[in-house]
């Protein structure tokens, strides 16, 4: 007896191991087939941003919106099952900007709501509910803003949103309107602007975003008026106190001039000496509209009169990559002597962070003075974004690069996983992209979430010209395959991670081959045990070195902008 009942229960044995063997085989297939049906969706929508006709067809958006609910709806329990009902709220915000139906908004918000009640301890969780705020706001509809506001306060006192709800806060408390169905104006917080000899960048920070138009106006000789770009601002408002003007007289930049023009919308117009080329885009976290001009018609595209509305795409030509296409620089047999070397965060922005405390911002200011004074005693003419620990919004590291007229762009950055094992280098040069690791690379760097990259990669799609990308990329490839080979023959262990493609603010609007170097993981103890001593960052400052000159050798490129 005792015999058969330990049969029974060695075969009870076997078959919850079975069972067990079962369910973890089904929980990494489904996982596997959840990850494939996200970046299936997630090509989807980039195929979608490059087709500008598609993008105008409510059909089109519905049909995205359709591929990623099936991430949540057919593997709700999967890691991408918040992220994907995150991305469907944000195709209705997009989709409003077309339609301007108020029920696209409506719904957007209902998801993201979905979302905090399905998923509370996702990270996304009070991403979403201040984006749901957000809504609200717009809509009119403050009460329920002020009540998801305090939401954010008070179930996640530790998330990153806290702070930014604090604000809202205070403006849906203060800025409330009393008519209904209006939401408050934002105030023009201030406007900045860089200039040299043919190129102005100007850019106007905001309390919040809100939509835009801008149209040019010609000369008129009778009334004393020169070329003029009009930017209206919709539902704003001026500080009081601000500048009527601002004297600039660079670039073709007379000066700019704000005005409250009626009461609901700022007028900041820009008195040029030329006909302008221009382009126009908004970024976030802050909220800022940045403006850049140009008498170049090459290097800005001319754009007549655009109007824009809160989220709206704008069309945008096709970008391809092709791997035939001759090197520009090849072409015009340029050469390369000036360089800009961009250490990668500084004063209040401290990067990614080792388990030790030690700082991405540090590493990466040490590499990039060693890697200018390599490059000085080369013979190249390098400038350092930076030289101390020193704050700089990323839209200063590129117009940095553009008033020094550099032939070549170099922003260097030391990586981070959460996995604390995971070592490597890699390269990445500014193009859209559908790798999920890519983008949170991107989205980390950019001091932002994966959320605004779906907005970003809009704007890489209308801005990037197919030549600029094509040399960036042989220049990453460069770079990165001389880099890897001076680590490895020093010993070097980690993984070639590749040069790689993904939306980074920093190299937005660089008219020159720009790069992001990502020289290793400071998450991993060893990898940023070797960034720290000198012997190794020679190392990977001899490979970028020869990286840089191996590229030049097969491209002699330079900034086109040059005069002798």
């Amino acid at each position: 007896m005792d015999y058969i009942k330990r049969k029974l229960i060695l075969a009870t044995g076997v078959l919850v191991v079975l069972a067990l063997v079962l369910t973890c085989y089904r929980s990494a297939s489904a996982s596997e087939d959840a990850a494939q049906a996200y970046q299936s969706a997630n090509k989807a929508y980039v195929e979608l941003c490059r087709d500008a006709s598609a993008r105008k067809t409510r059909t089109s958006w519905l049909q995205l919106i359709s591929e990623f609910s099936v991430v949540y709806k057919d593997f709700p329990k999967s890691r991408y099952a918040p992220s994907a009902k995150y991305r469907t709220a944000g195709l209705y915000e997009q989709l409003y900007g077309y339609s301007g139906r108020k029920g696209d908004l409506e719904d957007a918000a209902d998801v993201y709501l979905d979302l905090v009640k399905r998923y509370p301890q996702s990270t996304l969780a009070d991403d979403a509910l201040y984006k749901a705020a957000g809504i609200n706001v717009k809509l009119g509809r403050e009460d329920n803003a002020d009540s998801l506001y305090r939401q954010i306060i008070s179930r996640y006192p530790d998330g990153d949103m806290k702070k930014k709800a604090q604000g809202s806060l205070k403006t849906v408390q203060v800025q409330k309107q009393p008519a209904k169905g209006s939401s408050s104006p934002a105030t023009v917080k201030k406007i900045r602007q860089w200039s040299n000899k043919d190129y102005n960048r100007v850019v106007i920070d905001l309390e919040k975003e809100i939509p835009f138009s801008t149209m040019t106006l010609g000369p008129n000789k009778k009334a004393g008026k020169p070329n003029r770009l009009v930017i209206d601002l919709k539902n704003a408002r001026t500080p009081p106190g601000s500048k009527y003007k601002m004297d600039v007289n660079e670039g073709i930049l007379s000066d700019i001039r704000i005005s409250q023009f009626n009461h609901e919308k700022v007028r900041v117009v820009l008195d040029l000496t030329q006909k302008p080329y221009y382009d126009t885009f908004i970024l976030q976290d802050p909220p800022r509209l940045v403006i850049d001009v140009s008498n170049n018609r090459s290097s800005i595209k001319e754009v007549a009169s655009y109007q824009s509305n809160v989220k709206k795409v704008r069309p945008g030509a096709v970008t391809k990559m092709p791997t035939d296409m001759p090197s520009i620089a090849s072409q015009f047999c340029l050469k390369v002597s000036r360089i800009v070397i961009d250490p990668g965060h500084g004063g209040k922005d401290p990067g990614a962070l080792s388990p030790s405390g030690i700082k991405e911002k540090d590493i990466t200011l040490t590499i990039g003075k060693l890697l200018a004074k390599r490059l000085r005693q080369e013979g190249f003419e390098v400038y350092l974004t930076r030289e101390t620990d020193k704050f700089l919004t990323l839209e200063e590291r590129t117009t940095f690069a553009n008033r020094k007229k550099a032939d070549l762009f170099i922003s260097l950055h030391v990586n981070s996983n959460v996995d604390r094992s995971v070592r490597g280098i890699e390269t990445y040069f500014l193009n859209l992209t559908t790798d999920a690791s890519a983008i949170e690379v991107a989205a980390r760097e950019n001091a932002t979430t994966s959320k605004s990259i779906s907005d970003l990669q809009l704007i890489i799609n209308d801005l990037m010209l197919n030549s600029k990308i094509n040399e960036s990329s042989k220049f990453a490839d460069s770079v990165h395959k001389y880099v890897m080979s001076s680590a490895k023959n020093v010993g070097y262990r980690g993984k070639d991670l590749g040069v790689r493609q993904a939306p980074f603010y920093v190299l937005l609007g660089a008219q020159m081959p720009s790069i992001l170097a990502e020289m290793g993981f400071i998450t991993n103890s060893t990898d940023c045990s070797l960034l720290r001593k000198k012997s190794y960052q020679n190392t990977i400052i001899d490979g970028i070195a020869k990286g840089i000159n191996n590229y030049i050798m097969n491209t002699t490129y330079a900034y086109s902008g040059r005069t002798p």
